[in-house]
């Protein structure tokens, strides 16, 4: 023989074929999530959203239908038999990141069900939510405040919203307006839509203050102005 034997050399290559199984269907509920991503991304602000929401009848099917898809692709993997060591971890923060998303696309997917077919308790001026997040100061804290308006003949709604604190300080109850934690250009808040309007900001919390409740009051105006109030738990979201 022309060539040595100890010329030719051999690599030997784990072949895990359940592994790689694993990993590609990782791969897919990764997009499948980044679309979900994408889908929220794409919400728009007062008339953007306005002129989106007329036509997502069928992008709200295909969003649930997708929800449905990816929560059976995560309840069938089984990482703990098949994936060890830093790779398993990496694949549960990976479940993790995407069960969040799916969350949040459940909760805008009723979100605009409730805007196209309301029940008849839905309709009119709504304080529709309140969400609280911690900041990474400790004495601050994120606020986003939604305001919506389901209305057969998709009118404008306009008027002021308040919003109070209220809270126990030296044992004793006190109420805070919005202003006295945050600043703001006009109080009342004012707003004006068709379909829904947010309103954004960071509260500096008093020394000493235990906030406790938070009450959100909107009306609108005109001589058949109609007045809601809504009353939320200081409760902060996870990050």
């Amino acid at each position: 023989m022309s060539r040595s034997i100890h010329s030719l050399r051999m690599k030997v290559v784990a072949h895990r074929p359940r592994r790689n199984a694993v990993l590609a269907t990782i791969a897919l509920i990764v997009v499948a999530g980044i679309g979900l991503a994408g889908y929220l991304a794409g919400r728009g602000h007062l008339d953007v959203a306005a002129s989106a929401i007329i036509g997502t009848t069928s992008e709200n099917a295909a969003a649930e239908q997708r929800v449905v898809e990816l929560e059976r692709k995560l309840a069938d993997i089984q990482l703990s038999q098949v994936v060890d060591g830093d790779a398993n971890e990496s694949l549960r923060q990976t479940i993790k990141s995407l069960r969040d998303e799916l969350s949040a696309s459940q909760e805008e997917v009723l979100f605009y069900r409730q805007l196209m077919a309301p029940s008849e308790a839905q309709r009119g001026l709504r304080v529709e939510k309140l969400e609280l997040n911690p900041n990474a100061n400790p004495t601050e804290v994120k606020y986003r405040l939604l305001l919506t308006q389901v209305s057969d003949k998709n009118d404008w709604a306009s008027g002021t919203v308040t919003v109070d604190i209220v809270g126990t300080s030296a044992n004793e109850q006190v109420v805070l307006p919005l202003t006295e934690m945050t600043q703001v250009e006009t109080y009342p808040l004012a707003f004006k839509f068709r379909y829904f309007q947010d309103f954004t900001g960071t509260l500096v919390i008093p020394e000493g203050l235990k906030p406790e409740q938070v009450v959100v009051t909107a009306a609108t105006s005109g001589k058949d102005g109609k007045r809601v109030q809504k009353t939320f738990s200081w409760t902060l979201e996870e990050d």
